[in-house]
Parts: structure tokens; C-alpha cells; sequence
């Protein structure tokens, strides 16, 4: 519980480079996104009127909010029926909350701070890493084969078994950079090539700063510094 608190205060007072693991205690077969808040597992604490830009120049306005799990914009439609966007893969980019996220393959990148053509960006996701299956006794495993009991005879009367799993998931918050539309992994080599007339500021701030490419805010730093 002490690691969904602090989770929330990081979310509530700004957002930060992070990433916080909890694990989820659930039976097989269960929708995994029931057990995540709301306010991890999208973008926004609710839905807000935004719009969505698509290829082919159209723009669609509605309630909106994107998912941190699957990437994907969910809308309230007028009788306020939560729905999934059918043409996800047209979507350009979404306004939402005074704010602006490019469709991406690494996910939804909200754009921050901007230096000429070069944006600094950051994902919001949630990761679901590997299952953790509980046998008989409490004993654990990762294996298939406990997964693949699920009943069991005895005189004559079968019983159903409920195998208990656990899953841990992880909320972060990743970085990118953003040249002219095209979306690149945050690293000194990509960051170079964003800039290359600033090369010996940036090569004379990361000697005096350690900086983690991985971090939302060490970059946020980097880049007041090239202004």
C-alpha cells in the first residue's frame, strides 16, 4: 500500500520521471485493468472534452481520455457510454486538458518543452510483467503446469479450482525526443542529432551534470540549459 500512496502523490503534485512497481492478487482468466486505478491507468482523472486529429486532416471532439495500459483513446459518447476509438491507427495526434499527445509507436508523447523544431516528450505507461501462479498449500511458480489444473475428480464428483495468480505491473513515466513529427528513443546520441549547432553546450553540460536520459527531469533540466 505504501508504494500506491507515494504512486499517487507523484501523480497528484506533478509529473515526474518514475517508476513504481505494485503487484495485483487476482485469479486466472480476470481482467487485469479492473484491479488498476483510474488514475494510473489513464492519462487524465477523467474524461475531458479534447479532440483527435487524424491522417487525412479530419478532426473528431468529444469527451476523451487515453488509456496508460493500452494506448488507445476512449471517448463518452452523448448518452455518456464509455467507448474505445475504432480508428486508432489514423490518429495523429490528441488535445486534451490544454495539452498535446502525437501518436507514436512507443505510445501517446506529450509534448512538454520545445527548443526551435525539438520537443521534449514523455509516455505514460502501464507495463504488466510475468505471472506468478499460486499452487495447493501456497506453494508458487511460474510454470505452465499449475495453470493447466483446473479441476479434479474425487469419488465420482468433480471440483473446479480457482488458481490464484499475481501479477506485478509497472507505471512509468519515459522520455523521448521529437524532431519535426518523428519520435526518437531519449539518449546523448538522438539528443546530438536533435541539436546539432548545440553540440559543445550540451557536450560542456553533461561533463559538469550527471544526467539520466531515463529521467523526465534531469532532461527538463538539460534542455532549460541549451535555450
Amino acid at each position: 500500500m505504501r508504494t500506491r500512496y507515494l504512486l499517487l502523490l507523484f501523480l497528484i503534485f506533478g509529473s515526474v520521471s518514475l517508476s513504481a512497481q505494485e503487484v495485483i492478487h487476482h485469479q486466472r482468466g480476470e481482467d487485469l485493468q479492473q484491479y488498476v486505478l483510474d488514475s494510473i491507468k489513464f492519462i487524465l482523472p477523467g474524461y475531458q472534452s479534447g479532440v483527435v486529429k487524424f491522417k487525412d486532416g479530419s478532426f473528431s471532439r468529444a469527451p476523451i481520455n487515453v488509456s496508460t495500459i493500452e494506448q488507445r483513446v476512449y471517448f463518452l459518447t452523448p448518452s455518456n457510454e464509455v467507448q474505445v476509438l475504432v480508428d486508432e491507427d489514423q490518429v495523429v495526434y490528441v488535445f486534451m486538458d490544454q495539452r498535446t499527445f502525437l501518436k507514436s509507436r512507443y505510445g501517446y508523447v506529450e509534448q512538454m518543452v520545445t527548443i526551435g523544431d525539438v520537443t521534449l516528450g514523455a509516455v505514460r505507461r502501464v507495463s504488466f510483467l510475468e505471472t506468478e501462479k499460486k499452487g495447493a498449500y501456497g506453494s508458487t511458480s511460474q510454470t505452465t503446469s499449475v495453470t493447466t489444473v483446473g479441476s479434479f475428480q474425487d469419488k465420482g464428483v468433480m471440483y473446479t479450482l480457482n488458481v490464484d495468480q499475481s501479477t506485478p505491473f509497472i507505471y512509468s513515466v519515459t522520455p523521448y525526443f521529437c524532431k519535426n513529427g518523428k519520435i526518437v528513443l531519449s539518449n546523448k546520441k538522438n539528443l546530438l542529432k536533435c541539436f546539432p549547432n548545440k553540440k559543445d553546450i550540451i557536450e560542456e553540460y553533461l561533463k559538469e551534470h550527471s544526467v539520466n536520459f531515463e529521467s523526465l527531469e534531469d532532461l527538463k533540466r538539460l534542455f532549460a540549459a541549451i535555450i
